[in-house]
């Protein structure tokens, strides 16, 4: 017999806010606010817009014992899920830096350690279960709660800890430039003039557990499916099976989704195969749904908690955001996102997260009556 999965704390760190309602208030305000980043590409200074949060590493171990809150860390039975698209890349690039500086022509990534960043929180923290690393480009973070959860769910672990952690790095920066899915200007998912996203840093944490306390959600089942019709281009129909198997291991039937977190990144192709996906599962009657991405930015790997996090934290506060920045339908999608927030009155959430690369997961969360 398996076991419910709830909800029992998160946190987050990123450019809207170290708290959940500031982040939340940001959400509602609509109001983004990118800096700038630079470098050079082919002898040119280019210059997009980026959300900056200072700090994120260092502030990691400190948001993930709040969203643990009272757990007993020195118990086995608590497992560390780790998702990031670049865990140890900005590492990497500043010691390079620090080498060129000092005049040493050696190029110092001797070892490249995914699980590096995995294991120094795990240690930091005094865990003593076990800790595994998830790197599947976007969808990263989403599936370290899928799985995760069906560790617990399946009586293998009591209680979880799902960190996505994302950090600003040269790499990301000039990977997007160069296949052209950056903006220059602003992030606007589902618009007819949408030209590419805006990137993002963040660190957030979800405390997932199989006794229930003072939760107030349910994560009821979730499923992660690869797209092998294209390395870069995203099909509609995988995104629909997605989240179909989602619904099914969930048990929900289409019509009991009451409002969608739409991975929505704002480019061309990502934002018409997720529309046409939506529809082929919803048909006429899609839920009213969002993306997040134009208030602290694309997150990459770490996306799936942070969006998670945020969302959450705008339905405790009785609204569903509206997408910043939209302004003009798009034809060829046939659905618009909210353009406006709407009152949230409880019920069921589809989340979505569909990683560069073929790997696509969707989340269902339900919100459960007062204790």
């Amino acid at each position: 017999m398996t076991r419910a999965v709830y909800l029992r704390g998160a946190q987050a760190h990123c450019a809207a806010g170290v708290d959940a309602g500031a982040i939340a208030a940001t959400c509602r305000a609509a109001t983004p606010a990118p800096a700038d980043v630079r470098f050079r590409s082919l002898g040119n200074e280019i210059v997009l817009p980026y959300f900056r949060a200072a700090g994120v590493e260092a502030a990691t171990p400190a948001l993930a014992a709040r969203a643990l809150g009272d757990a007993d860390r020195g118990t086995p039975r608590l497992g560390l899920y780790f998702g990031s698209s670049s865990a140890g890349i900005a590492a990497h690039e500043r010691a390079y830096v620090e080498a060129r500086a000092a005049g040493r022509d050696d190029f110092p990534i001797h070892s490249p350690d995914q699980s590096r960043s995995a294991r120094r929180l795990h240690d930091t923290l005094g865990l003593r279960g076990p800790y595994y690393t998830l790197s599947t480009a976007c969808s990263s973070a989403a599936n370290a709660l899928l799985y995760a959860s069906f560790a617990l769910r399946d009586g293998v672990l009591d209680e979880a800890l799902a960190v996505g952690v994302e950090e600003e790095n040269q790499v990301s920066q000039q990977g997007f430039f160069s296949m052209m899915l950056a903006t220059r200007t602003r992030s606007r998912p589902f618009d007819a003039r949408r030209d590419g996203i805006v990137l993002g840093e963040c660190a957030a944490a979800l405390h997932l557990s199989a006794t229930r306390g003072a939760a107030r959600w349910q994560l009821l089942g979730g499923a992660s499916l690869c797209d092998v019709s294209h390395p870069t281009n995203p099909s509609p129909q995988r995104i629909a099976d997605t989240i179909v198997a989602a619904l099914a291991d969930a048990g929900v039937a289409p019509r009991e989704v009451a409002a969608i977190k739409a991975h929505g990144t704002g480019t061309r192709a990502n934002d018409l195969a997720e529309a046409l996906g939506l529809r082929q599962v919803f048909g006429d009657t899609v839920p009213p749904f969002t993306s997040l991405k134009p208030v602290f930015g694309h997150t990459l790997g770490a996306c799936g908690a942070l969006e998670t996090a945020a969302f959450v934290a705008c339905l405790e506060r009785g609204f569903v955001p509206a997408t910043a920045g939209f302004e003009e339908e798009d034809d060829e999608l046939g659905i618009a996102p909210l353009r406006a927030p709407a009152p949230w009155r409880g019920g069921i959430v589809l989340l979505n997260y569909f990683g560069f690369g073929g790997n696509n997961c969707s989340l269902l969360l339900r919100e459960l009556p007062p204790c």
